[in-house]
């Protein structure tokens, strides 16, 4: 059996999908040419054909309806998105049964020779897809020119035959090379664009984890001490602007090295991820929750009365010990909690955690307690 290639040799569907894209732009492009110079050459018919312009004029212009509808499903419909190598090469071989039909009545052949040949020189340039699409139009060309001139009750003379296998053998090869040559390049061309935006988007997400390991607890997810002092100055400034208050809530686990001691590391490890999914579960979407560092956790509470803070505190107390850790029951964890409340220009950062801190403090005398109080003012003067 053979054995599949590797990840990096197989084709990546954004590749696909790029190249689909591509090809469907091209084919709008060719198939609006052949809407266009296909009816315009009947120009040339008047100068060099007169006796068949009439006649040519309605083969031209007939053969502009199955172009048009090839244009129509490539511009609006989802098989031009699915399909449009085949509407494009169906509107350039309408153009080549088209011509074809007209070589072997015309005296001025090289001139119908001419525009036999370029809607291969179009497809093998400017249609962006498998070299195998010029191949067919190649084939069709031959085919239809061959129809025609067996058909034809007048035979064609012999140096015009041998013009036309000329100008056709010349075409094909040039068509097929160059669409061959451009194929390759095209891949080439979006396999580098397509891992250049991976690389690109994997880079722009390296950086937004970085950021977010910057500001964040490796163990518990929270805010970090960095984060914090931020948005403790931020959330300060905009409580001097508006006049209104703000709360900081610091806690303490309860004989954390008990913890450790009793349930080792791990334990300790699990206590601090349960309360900060207590802190996280009980806080509004503009509040932010941190781990300062060891045990010490801390809740900032924009917009927050002294009132609210206290009961929000003495919640989180409650819920601390409900919480179980592996291998022993409910109330193996407390917390004690220090509250502080400041508002317009007393809300300071500094003032705010040094009287929450003393809060806690007082709070840490007697363990699983809430202790709260307001700022002293700043003296004005």
């Amino acid at each position: 059996m053979t054995a599949a290639p590797p990840p990096q040799h197989r084709p990546l569907p954004a590749v696909d999908r790029l190249a689909r894209a591509r090809a469907r732009e091209s084919a709008l492009w060719v198939s609006g040419l052949a809407v266009v110079i296909a009816p315009a050459w009947s120009g040339f018919d008047l100068l060099l054909e007169p006796q068949a312009a009439r006649s040519f004029l309605v083969v031209r212009l007939a053969s502009v309806v199955p172009m048009l509808m090839a244009l129509w499903l490539l511009w609006r419909r989802p098989l031009g998105r699915r399909r449009p190598e085949l509407l494009a090469c169906s509107a350039l071989a309408t153009v080549q049964i088209e011509v074809a039909w007209m070589i072997p009545q015309v005296e001025h052949v090289e001139f119908y020779l001419l525009g036999f040949t370029l809607a291969i020189y179009a497809s093998g340039c400017l249609l962006v897809t498998r070299p195998l699409w010029t191949g067919v139009l190649v084939a069709v060309s031959w085919s239809a020119l061959g129809v025609a001139v067996l058909t034809d009750p007048t035979p064609m003379r012999a140096e015009d035959l041998l013009a036309a296998a000329i100008y056709l053998v010349t075409a094909s090869l040039i068509g097929v090379v160059a669409h061959d040559q451009r194929h390759r390049l095209t891949t080439r061309e979006c396999t580098v664009r397509v891992r250049l935006e991976q690389e690109q988007e994997r880079t722009r997400a390296l950086l937004a984890r970085l950021d977010r390991l910057s500001h964040e607890d490796p163990l518990t997810g929270l805010a970090n001490r960095r984060r914090w002092d931020a948005e403790l100055a931020t959330a300060c400034a905009a409580a001097r602007r508006a006049g209104t208050p703000l709360a900081v809530v610091l806690a303490d686990v309860d004989h954390f090295k008990e913890v450790n001691d009793r349930h080792g590391h791990g334990g300790g490890d699990e206590a601090l991820r349960l309360i900060a999914d207590v802190l996280t579960s009980r806080v509004r979407a503009g509040d932010v929750v941190a781990r300062l560092g060891g045990d010490e956790l801390a809740v900032l509470l924009p917009g927050t009365d002294l009132g609210r803070a206290v009961a929000l505190a003495e919640e989180l107390r409650t819920a601390a010990l409900e919480l179980s850790l592996s291998g022993a029951g409910a109330g193996a964890v407390t917390l004690s909690l220090g509250v502080a409340v400041a508002s317009g220009p007393d809300a300071v950062p500094e003032r705010l955690t040094v009287e929450a801190d003393a809060q806690l403090y007082r709070a840490k005398a007697t363990r699983n307690a809430v202790c709260a109080g307001p700022c002293t003012p700043v003296p004005v003067g």
